[in-house]
């Protein structure tokens, strides 16, 4: 008489191709999510007031119109990111400049991935490999970039891990629920922000890569069909705007060098470590973790370079979202190190010793990767971190305007600093604004005709200039009339430069 052996279903056995070392498995799971996520937590709220820059000030003009004046916004421009535009609206107080408040969210989505990315490593390759997972990705400086910044990709990245996660769970237990909250989950980083699509590319590698039968690709097929059939009128409707958007130049041998070094590091140093502790993760790693995190690294970017040489579209932020990726696989690399290491230390010793000198190495790993990051972090919480301060100039302005002062931007493309910080621009008027941006349904508003330039401002004896020339050139005929009637008729009694921007009074000469 045979005996018949009980076969594991396919999915476990992929996920679970390796066992777990047994100093691993001890630490406790809350630990290995919660450990990472207040660090990343702490790390989000430190400094968070500082001034906020051009894009923010883009976030919260537009995040605190009416329902309606941003719905006629998103006909015309940043339809790619009405969906956080609405978020933000339902508690940005109008006209108060609440940075805090404005970059809250972004601290709380990339918690969020954090404590994902923790998870998912837990999963994949243990609780050890999980738990410095979930550090390497919190102490990245481009985390805490993002984390405080007061756009929608922290919380792209935490929806792209949401639905990472709900894929693993998909492939371990399949069910219709488990495809549909995977599909749910991507349509929301979608929806936020349109490239996030692109890791369904990655999923589908993996799953080639990991041969999964047919009866679990099926599904996955049917859950990515649902994603593209509701992602395709919101491209098609968004894609309009392109035109309108900022150029992004062509990819170049340099960009492309500069870019990695900025997603791994940034600096050559932190670069460089994080670099070889990724191919120790790839040459020492479970093979689901490589067929799992290597296509989240490398797709997404891969596609957006490729499709940049007809029509420039790569930017760090569009693929912040691979971070995650780039986090498992130095942890697992820096595992291995800290496991090597303790091996060396202790060969004389029991193992459940070898396992806590392991663990200590670990830890003296992340925190020298921290000290090595630490004067980026820094960098990162400065003023000069950002292409300009809003903030600083609406200050200045605040401080020294009188009523009836005159107020002109050079160029006059956005002034949602006036909206932002309404108080502080109380006492002028921005006389070359015919309509302004909620009228016009667009972001900077209209601005008079370039021949009626010298009458209108002909009428005021101070003017105030915000000037910000100096990162985006004016060489407009609107832009050489006000220079010319600028110098011609007025001088300079007070200027003051910021980060990016000049702000100067003008009096009548």
């Amino acid at each position: 008489m045979t005996t018949r052996t009980k076969r594991l279903p396919e999915s476990s056995t992929l996920l679970h191709s390796r066992p777990l070392p047994r100093p691993a498995a001890q630490l406790n799971p809350l630990v290995v999510t919660l450990l990472p996520a207040a660090v990343m937590l702490l790390l989000g709220l430190w400094r968070l007031d500082r001034g906020m820059w051009w894009d923010e000030t883009t976030t919260y003009e537009a995040s605190t119109r009416s329902l309606s004046d941003l719905w006629q916004l998103l006909h015309t421009v940043d339809a790619v990111h009405g969906l956080y535009y609405l978020l933000m609206h339902t508690f940005l107080p109008r006209g108060e400049g609440d940075a805090i408040l404005l970059r809250l969210p972004s601290v709380i989505g990339m918690t969020f991935a954090v404590a994902g990315t923790a998870v998912i490593g837990r999963r994949l390759a243990g609780p050890a490999v999980g738990l410095l997972a979930g550090l390497v990705l919190a102490v990245s400086p481009l985390a805490s970039q993002y984390a405080q910044e007061g756009r929608s990709y922290a919380l792209v990245t935490a929806a792209v891990v949401l639905a990472c996660l709900l894929f693993l769970r998909a492939l371990d237990k399949p069910s219709p629920a488990r495809w549909a909250g995977y599909a749910a989950a991507l349509l929301l980083a979608t929806a936020l922000h349109l490239f996030a699509v692109l890791v369904l590319l990655a999923h589908g590698v993996t799953l080639l890569a990991i041969r999964s039968p047919w009866r679990i690709t099926r599904r996955w097929l049917a859950a990515a069909l649902a994603v593209c059939a509701g992602v395709l009128p919101y491209a098609m409707y968004a894609r309009r705007q392109t035109e309108r958007m900022i150029t992004l130049p062509p990819p170049t041998r340099k960009g492309i060098s500069e870019f990695a070094v900025e997603f791994t590091g940034p600096g050559h140093l932190a670069s460089a470590l994080v670099s070889v502790l990724v191919i120790i993760g790839l040459l020492r790693g479970p093979a689901m973790m490589r067929a799992f995190a290597l296509p989240w690294l490398v797709l997404p970017s891969a596609v957006l370079l490729t499709y940049s040489l007809v029509q420039p579209a790569f930017h760090l932020r569009y693929v912040l979202h691979s971070l995650p990726a780039m986090a498992l696989l130095a942890a697992v690399g820096l595992n291995a190190v800290a496991r090597a290491a303790a091996a060396m230390l202790t060969w004389r010793r029991s193992g459940a010793h070898r396992g806590r000198v392991a663990a200590v190495c670990g830890f003296a790993l992340i925190i020298g990767l921290l000290a090595v990051e630490l004067p980026a972090h820094r960098a990162e919480r400065t003023a000069a971190s950002r292409n300009d301060d809003q903030t600083a100039a609406a200050r200045l302005i605040g401080a020294h305007a009188q009523r009836g002062d005159a107020l002109v931007f050079i160029p006059g493309v956005k002034r949602g600093v006036e909206y932002v910080y309404q108080r502080d621009f109380s006492q002028v008027t921005d006389v070359l604004q015919i309509e302004t941006p909620m009228a016009s349904g667009s972001l900077g508003g209209v601005d008079a005709a370039a021949g009626d330039i010298p009458r209108l401002l002909a009428g005021h004896d101070r003017i105030w200039v915000i000037d910000r020339s100096m990162l985006t050139p004016d060489g407009s005929t609107a832009g050489k009339i006000k220079a010319q009637v600028l110098r011609d008729d007025y001088r300079v009694s007070w200027t003051r430069t910021v980060t990016g921007l000049r702000v100067t009074l003008y009096v009548r000469k």
